[in-house]
């Protein structure tokens, strides 16, 4: 028995006309449920509609943004469609043929360029992600005829299947399946987008293997990455590399555009596909090295990858001895002076206050809004908050990194060496109002063993309860580095 309905939905700004099918069937005895969108018709053993209707949704309002992530009309994919399967019982529907023979067994999930088939996991957010991941796999088959190697085929599957969770938005003032699947729509659904919580991306883990391996002090060189074999076999620690780079190289301009070209290859699995891209990009590839060497400290949840981008170059100019000034700015990641220092000693000298947003809470007396949330901000000076702390450190301190430019010879990717500054041996000292004592002043010798950009930040906390602190803050330190 097949029961359908149809009504008008706006996905992506435009119109289009969705199905929704229930139809009465079996794997192996258990029934299952048919969910019909424009570019996706989902079968799956899960009896939950609700859950069903997400996923379509969702894929369906992420293809037109596929699309433009790689440059093309948004008609390119008119007609495509393709079959995915939801599998509680794996075994079930390889023995009633839907989940077919020659498919291999798999950890997650599988594309071919007319299906996918994705094992049910324990969170929304991953059965989402694990759909869309499969999805471009798939419309790359159908537009480029492959995905390239592995490196930049689950890279680019992983990068257009991250988005921020709408399950609040799809649960709150909607009581049916069909209401869900508007309300997700109004909130216009993102591909793309970093989960800014470890809460609304659970299963997803890519920040978890970072950091454990960024602690461990054994993080993978770019060009290992760019190696992987072919068959990751599911290997969470691969795909999170795959993702970390090609989120990097799609966030700076000086390489992005190379990037996004490079699909047009995809049919090509082979080191040839590397080489060509290197190519393209090889006249930065010191400064991109360099890159991911921070990139992959900084990447944690509440990261913003335009408030984290490093301008560095191999045009930047030589230290020449002069007096170099530079303004660090609070909102931002790490930040460099915008040339490089050849070996030997520099000296550091910092001033200024900066606001440090600390924290938000909810203001619970006011009668016009409840809710209304209240910031407390916090004066800072180079030396930092010990109120708080964010990995070791204290809010607020001004912190420096020596970044070697590398070299062929460097086989690893070591660990940001970070410091802070001393408070200066003339510079006042006073309390705060939180008692905590602070220097108005601070210097430091800066020891430089090998040609180096030298880079300056405010620690701070990227991110938390799904906001941006570090883009709240205000005001900047004055740095002058010297010989």
């Amino acid at each position: 028995m097949r029961r359908c309905s149809k009504f008008v939905l706006l996905l992506g700004g435009f119109f289009a006309i969705w199905s929704a099918c229930s139809v009465s069937g079996t794997a192996s005895g258990a029934e299952t449920v048919t969910r019909q969108g424009v570019h996706l018709r989902l079968t799956s053993d899960v009896a939950d509609e609700r859950l069903l209707d997400d996923l379509v949704s969702a894929f369906d309002a992420a293809v037109p943004q596929w699309l433009a992530f790689w440059g093309l009309p948004a008609d390119r994919a008119a007609g495509w469609r393709i079959d995915g399967f939801l599998m509680e019982d794996v075994d079930a529907f390889r023995r009633d043929g839907m989940l077919p023979a020659h498919i291999p067994h798999f950890k997650n999930g599988f594309a071919t360029p007319d299906a996918i088939w994705i094992q049910r996991q324990a969170s929304v957010y991953y059965n989402r992600h694990l759909v869309l991941h499969e999805g471009v796999h798939a419309l790359a088959f159908e537009l480029f005829g492959g995905g390239g190697p592995s490196w930049y085929m689950e890279g680019t599957a992983e990068l257009l299947a991250t988005h921020r969770d709408r399950a609040d938005s799809l649960r709150s003032g909607f009581s049916g399946a069909e209401d869900g699947f508007l309300a997700q729509a109004e909130v216009g659904f993102r591909v793309n987008e970093l989960p800014r919580r470890r809460e609304e991306s659970s299963m997803w883990g890519r920040y978890r293997v970072i950091e454990e391996r960024r602690e461990s002090g054994s993080l993978p060189t770019l060009a290992s990455v760019m190696k992987l074999p072919t068959n990751l076999q599911g290997d969470v620690n691969s795909y999170a590399w795959c993702w970390a780079a090609s989120l990097m190289l799609t966030a700076y301009p000086e390489t992005r555009d190379a990037f996004v070209a490079a699909a047009r290859s995809g049919r090509d699995q082979s080191p040839s596909f590397t080489t060509r891209f290197y190519r393209e990009i090889g006249d930065q590839w010191p400064a991109v090295r360099a890159r991911w060497r921070v990139w992959l400290d900084d990447l944690e949840y509440g990261f913003d990858r335009d408030a984290y981008r490093v301008n560095l170059s191999t045009d930047d100019p030589r230290y020449d001895g002069a007096p170099v000034n530079l303004a660090v700015d609070s909102r931002r990641g790490w930040q460099s002076t915008g040339v490089w220092f050849p070996a030997g000693t520099v000296r550091v000298q910092a001033s200024g206050q900066c606001v440090v947003v600390a924290e938000a809470t909810l203001q619970q007396d006011s009668e016009d809004d409840p809710n209304a949330i209240v910031h407390r901000d916090w004066i800072s000076t180079p030396a930092g908050i010990t109120v708080r702390y964010h990995r070791g450190a204290p809010i607020g301190q001004l912190q420096v990194c020596v970044l070697p430019i590398p070299s062929s010879g460097d086989k690893q990717t070591s660990p940001l060496q970070v410091d802070s500054l001393d408070p200066a041996p003339n510079g006042t000292v006073r309390s705060n109002v939180s008692g905590v004592v602070s220097g108005t002043a601070a210097f430091r010798e800066v020891q430089i063993d090998r040609p180096s950009w030298l880079l300056f930040r405010i620690n701070d906390v990227p991110g938390e309860i799904g906001r941006y602190q570090r883009a709240d803050n205000r005001g900047e330190y004055r740095v002058q580095i010297s010989r």
